[in-house]
């Protein structure tokens, strides 16, 4: 098959000629099911209507330094777009791809403070998005650059996550707030499990580093549910939608069409960061019982946030909730237990600190347990609720009857 990639020349003639637009394609929320923004996706129309895709003109923009041309051209066009979505849907958040190359340069964030500045448009409109390759490089400027857009309240994604090998110590030391997840590695869920551990060991990995997630490349229902079911936090992809012209784009949101959501697989997600932070609690304990007092310096760092209010499942049931009276009331019966387990962890960590006896470290480590297991079985109860919520809405949806958590446990022998 042919090369189909577009010369420089040619390149430089259709950006400078007009002939370069944005399509957009729609991110879900998969709590609400509802459009909460999209990504700019670069297109290249020629004069009789035919879209070039990107992957015929980036790769020779990248390889060529071009690509800084073009993001100065088209980053004025983005924001005209986002100006005329915002209209419909003014907290629209559009994440927009750029090159290191983009980092290097100075004019990008310039831009973008000016934009921000003249109030064109809210730090919040725009996400930029940055492949873990354009990252590698650890250049001081590339560093700068994020920090720089991060101080402007622009949040800074990590695109392709899981495609290569230095992930990890990238979100250790850049400012990321949100992972996307790469479409072929959620592809290929259905092929392989191996991919679906993955997918599930990133969704748990950015929950504890309090990162956003979104995933690309979702193509069918079962792989929507799944994800939603994870615990994941936005999504784009086929099933949804493919990238739309603007005007397209614009109906669409003016439309406020509506996707399954739940709040069931972020609900358990905060329970499994409340279990987490038990784990933690009494890995601590047992390391610093079993570390000389003088060797306590060079241990590893302990991510021991002991308030309720830095716990994924305290931020839930203090600002998270809102649907019902039913679901405050609930979780208010959470509340107390949920802060006596925390103030009971902090207790015993404070008693192996202090060198306290054997005895008082016994008891403190009984209380905290036993509040952790008031707080599991609350948690437990909103979580069987929240199923059975979600089986009548099925039941409901399709017509037949969905047996109860107790026919179930009966046919089945369940015990």
């Amino acid at each position: 098959m042919p090369d189909a990639r577009i010369e420089l020349k040619e390149i430089e003639h259709a950006l400078h000629h007009g002939e370069f637009c944005f399509y957009y394609q729609p991110k879900i929320s998969f709590s609400t099911g509802q459009i909460v923004g999209g990504e700019a996706l670069l297109r290249g129309i020629k004069s009789d209507g035919t879209v070039v895709p990107p992957g015929d003109f980036l790769p020779q923009a990248e390889q060529s330094g071009f690509i800084t041309n073009i993001t100065a051209v088209m980053l004025p066009e983005l924001v005209e777009d986002i100006e005329k979505i915002s209209i419909v849907k003014s907290d629209a958040q559009i994440a927009f791809n750029i090159s290191a190359l983009d980092l290097y340069s100075p004019y990008m964030v310039k831009m973008l403070r000016s934009f921000i500045g003249s109030k064109r448009i809210n730090p919040g409109n725009i996400q930029i998005e940055v492949t873990e390759t354009a990252l590698v490089d650890n250049s001081e400027r590339i560093n700068i650059a994020l920090l720089d857009l991060v101080a402007l309240g622009i949040e800074i994604a990590m695109d392709d996550f899981g495609t290569g090998y230095s992930s990890l110590d990238l979100l250790s030391r850049l400012p990321i707030s949100t992972l996307k997840l790469d479409q072929g590695v959620v592809r290929r869920m259905s092929e392989d499990v191996k991919n679906t551990h993955i997918v599930r060991s990133s969704l748990y990995m950015a929950r504890e580093l309090s990162i956003k997630t979104v995933a690309e490349g979702v193509e069918s229902r079962g792989t929507y549910t799944y994800l939603m079911a994870a615990g994941c936090n936005e999504v784009q992809g086929f099933w949804i939608s493919p990238p739309l012209p603007l005007d397209d784009y614009i109906a669409l949101c003016a439309e406020n069409p509506q996707w399954p959501g739940s709040s069931f697989g972020l609900l358990y997600n905060a329970w499994v960061n409340h279990i987490s932070y038990r784990r933690k609690v009494l890995d601590a304990a047992l390391t610093l019982s079993m570390t000389d007092q003088d060797e306590w310096i060079s241990l590893p760092k302990m991510d021991l946030a002991h308030s309720p209010a830095r716990c994924r499942l305290g931020q839930w049931y203090m600002g998270e909730i809102s649907d019902s009276e039913e679901n405050r009331r609930q979780f208010k019966q959470l509340e107390e237990p949920h802060r006596l387990m925390h103030a009971a962890g902090a207790s015993l960590i404070k008693a192996i600190r202090t060198q306290s006896t054997a005895r008082n470290i016994t008891r403190a480590t009984r209380i905290f347990l036993e509040y952790s297991d008031v707080v599991d079985a609350e948690v437990s109860r909103i979580v069987e609720r929240d199923l059975e919520r979600t089986f009548d809405e099925l039941d409901m949806e399709k017509g037949k009857e969905i047996p109860s958590i107790a026919n179930l446990v009966s046919e089945y022998d369940i015990e």
